[in-house]
């Protein structure tokens, strides 16, 4: 599976890494951050830049959304979860299928976003490079806290990480010692069930998560889910420098897909399976120098068969299977009381398979080199200098770099300004670069859909952005704001030839065409007002340009020029908790004008009662979400629709 040179090559570098010098410093060398500083008034994350940093010296906006907002938030979804982030919004073309795009909805896949689960990239291998389905890969009573940050990343984390980076991390099973279970009811066919066993000791412990998820999605769609998991993680302190943290899972989905009017997209169920192991050592050199190796491997496959309705009854398959193992190590190091870098090598090995997408049983593959480095620089007391790079030598695309250049100017403690460039890159997924879908009848070839020609090269960021975070302890409220320029060069799209080999005219190839411009300001403004109470407030301005005119007139691919959701967190007396999400959503479409949709209002409720059994918490909760009603949803020439929904839920932790 491996090119024997590149492992022995990393790992030459891995026992550099663990082998060089150590740095003897003054006074002011980094200590280790504790889980509490992650929930700190200042919160200290790791998603920026790859270092533990204070929230106001990351060089990105950045919004931290924990465990117990999570909860509150009456979210079933991490891609509900994300409405809680100025400028993302959620959909999916059914219920199946939920996405959370950030500035705009170019695509219905999530590619454009890195989605990190413990360290582990969850897009698929086997079908479009989609992340959507991976964000399903994780039960979001086991997560700790989702860091999202909002803009260009791939200077620290390469290909794909273009529009953001979800960095999901799930929770320590130190901190989940007992058990848990958890029963969900409602309409729209909700039933959701859970439990959890965490056992061990502060040397070794580790817990054991199940359970399944079942909806019937929209209104006037077949999109019924059933969604099933199986996860655990253990984690091992073997001596006081060095941690170890291994995962593993599997998760099975079944969905609803398509419609009873269309001949090429009929009603059938799409069944997926998704295996994942995940590995990560931390040893600590030194207490301001620490290596870090990781390892994980992803398999993940996928039936999708129907036949027309039409009198061909042709058959359609669009089923494959993926694999993807990815190796790394890193290591960062205080070199002064004044400058901190991180430096890396990784390496990634892709493949797939799948006869309908690509007209032959072998496999589909690339692999991928990288290095990568950040250096942090506080030349003096209240200025701050990010500069990172990230190469990758991807072996059907070519090489592709990201850097980012972020300065960070705090006056006082209390207040942060922020500027910078960076670029980022989406390499193209092996459908991009190597579809060939054919149809046959009789055994007779009649159509050819695609043939891609392996021209695609990576799709190209430019971002620029200009930032302030300000914290206003006496009025307990927190201000976040982001204003950026970010433009598209390389867009990959459809583009059609005649292929002489097969005599079809008319067949699909991706190829880099023009793009697009995207403009804003965003905004987070988090205020505890008294004892107990706490408000969220994001707002979000845009407007979108597409170089090509052709598209700027279809409207294509519009994403709303004003978004703002507003979430009330209160509680009550008699423990009750009262949770209040409110969104508003410009009109917008997730196609073309023919889809277009009407500005939009959505109203989540939540009521819970936090009680206790004997020695064991629990907890009874009322949600409704959309309050207002059914309204139309992503696609409105097919009429769908997202309506009403009631469920409760009780659990209990013991």
């Amino acid at each position: 599976m491996f090119r024997i040179r590149t492992v022995c090559k990393l790992l030459g570098f891995c026992a550099m890494l663990g082998g060089g010098a150590s740095f003897s410093l003054a006074q002011g060398v980094d200590r280790v951050a504790s889980e509490d500083d992650y929930f700190a008034n200042v919160p200290v994350v790791l998603t920026a830049s790859r270092l533990e940093q204070p929230l106001n010296e990351a060089p990105g906006a950045m919004t931290v959304i924990d465990r117990h907002t999570i909860r509150l938030s009456g979210a079933r979804t991490v891609a509900d979860v994300l409405r809680l982030v100025p400028g993302y919004f959620s959909g999916g073309w059914n219920g199946a299928n939920p996405v959370a795009a950030y500035h705009i909805p170019v695509d219905d896949y999530g590619t454009r976003n890195l989605v990190l689960i413990d360290g582990r990239s969850v897009y698929s291998s086997a079908y479009l490079g989609d992340t959507h389905r991976g964000m399903l890969d994780v039960m979001l009573e086991d997560i700790e806290r989702i860091e999202v940050l909002r803009g260009a990343n791939s200077a620290a984390y390469g290909a794909n990480a273009m529009f953001g980076v979800i960095n999901i991390i799930t929770r320590h099973s130190a901190d989940t010692i007992g058990g848990e279970v958890s029963l969900t009811y409602g309409d729209s066919g909700i039933q959701d069930r859970r439990a959890r066993l965490g056992f061990g000791d502060e040397r070794a412990s580790f817990r054991l998560s199940v359970g399944d998820q079942r909806d019937s999605g929209y209104l006037n769609v077949f999109d019924d889910l059933s969604l099933s998991h199986l996860h655990g993680r253990a984690d091992f302190k073997p001596t006081v420098r060095d941690d170890l943290m291994l995962t593993a899972g599997v998760t099975y989905q079944s969905g609803g897909e398509g419609f009873a009017v269309d001949a090429y997209n009929p009603l059938h169920t799409v069944y997926t399976n998704d295996v994942y192991l995940n590995g990560q050592w931390r040893h600590q050199l030194s207490d301001a120098d620490e290596l870090q190796f990781s390892v994980n491997y992803m398999e993940d496959w996928r039936k999708d068969v129907a036949y027309s309705t039409d009198a061909l009854h042709i058959l359609m398959d669009y089923g494959g299977i993926g694999e993807r193992t990815n190796m790394e190590v890193q290591r960062k190091t205080t070199l002064s009381p004044t400058v901190r870098t991180v430096v890396g090598v990784g390496y990634k090995y892709e493949k797939t398979r799948s006869l309908p997408l690509y007209a032959t049983d072998d496999w589909q593959s690339f692999h991928e080199e990288r290095v990568f480095g950040t250096l942090e620089w506080r030349f003096t007391p209240t200025w701050l200098l990010n500069a990172a790079l990230f190469v990758g030598q991807h072996s059907q695309a070519g090489l592709y770099k990201a850097p980012r250049l972020m300065l960070n100017w705090l006056p006082t403690p209390e207040h942060t300004f922020r500027a910078g460039v960076t670029e980022s890159m989406r390499t193209p997924s092996l459908s991009e670069l190597n579809a060939d879908i054919r149809y046959y009848l009789g055994g007779v070839l009649v159509e050819q859909e695609f043939a891609a020609r392996g021209l695609a090269r990576p799709e190209k960021l430019r971002s620029q952005e200009i930032g302030y975070l300000g914290r206003f302890p006496n009025q307990n409220l927190t201000v976040d704001v982001r204003l950026y320029n970010e433009r598209l060069v390389g867009f990959i799209g459809v583009e059609k030839y005649d292929n002489p080999e097969t005599g079809i005219d008319d067949v699909k190839d991706y190829m880099n065409k023009p793009g697009f411009e995207i403009r804003g300001v965003e905004s987070q403004m988090r205020w505890k007002p008294f004892e107990g109470s706490e408000i969220w407030w994001n707002q979000s301005f845009s407007t979108l340009d597409w170089e090509n005119p052709v598209l700027n007139g279809r409207r294509e691919r519009r994403p709303p020029q004003h978004a703002s959701t507003l979430a009330w967190f209160q509680r009550l007396p008699g423990q009750f908790q009262l949770s209040v999400v409110y969104q508003f959503l410009g009109s917008m479409t997730w196609r073309d004008k023919r889809d277009w949709l009407a500005a939009a209002h959505r109203t989540d409720v939540r009521l819970a009662y936090p009680f206790r059994v004997g020695g064991a918490k629990a907890e009874a909760s009322l949600t409704v979400q959309s309050a207002e009603g059914s309204r139309p949803f992503f696609l409105p020439r097919r009429n769908l629709e997202v309506g009403r929904r009631t469920f409760m839920n009780i659990s209990m932790e013991y």
